[in-house]
């Protein structure tokens, strides 16, 4: 999106949340319509289930607007509701933790970072179902702050900016967490795929 262009969204984002902090039912309506799809999405890639992201819509929206007062526009208001969102998300997780991992749709599947190995390729006789089943097994053996960070990044399309902003951390120690996460990733997913042992997670 070219700067002008974004610059203008994000005014008039902060002319409707000006609004919104003034009550203006229209503008909360407003709001509501602009970003219910990502929100809606958001979630639905982490948690995996549609009921389960229809109640995270729910509550990042009740969220949203209860905070929305304090909210002083210090990082984009898409980056804010995108932050609000996935803890939301990671809080339902807990609650559920060990019941069921998050599911990835083929979609994600296939934007997920190639998987060079020196040896056989094992994507190539790999079947949709079996590389979706890899791909849930190693996100679930990586280690969490890794995997955040790869999720945001690349199935999610957030910039390191702003992924440091909703994790509210250096945007060095997100780049640091990508490098070390892809690296990860292609070590469990490579294993998995040959049936190898899975190496240890990264502390970094």
């Amino acid at each position: 999106m070219p700067a002008i262009e974004t610059q203008r969204t994000e005014e008039a984002n902060m002319a409707l949340l000006r609004r919104c902090k003034s009550n203006d039912p229209e503008a909360c309506s407003e709001l509501f319509s602009r970003y219910n799809r990502k929100i809606f999405n958001t979630a639905y890639r982490i948690l995996g289930e549609e009921a389960s992201a229809e109640d995270a819509l729910q509550e990042t929206l009740i969220n949203v607007f209860r905070g929305i007062s304090r909210f002083r526009g210090d990082s984009k208001l898409s980056t804010w509701i995108s932050r609000i969102t996935i803890n939301v998300c990671l809080g339902m997780l807990r609650k559920t933790k060990g019941r069921r991992q998050v599911d990835l749709d083929d979609d994600l599947v296939r934007r997920l970072p190639a998987e060079p190995t020196p040896f056989t390729d094992p994507l190539a006789s790999a079947s949709l179902a079996e590389l979706s089943s890899r791909v849930r097994e190693t996100f679930r053996r990586m280690s969490a702050k890794q995997r955040d960070v790869v999720r945001l990044h690349d199935l999610e399309g957030n910039t390191i900016q702003e992924i440091a902003e909703i994790l509210d951390c250096p945007a060095g120690t997100v780049k640091s967490r990508l490098f070390y996460g892809r690296r990860e990733f292609r070590g469990i997913f490579c294993s998995l795929m040959q049936g190898g042992r899975t190496p240890a997670p990264s502390l970094n």
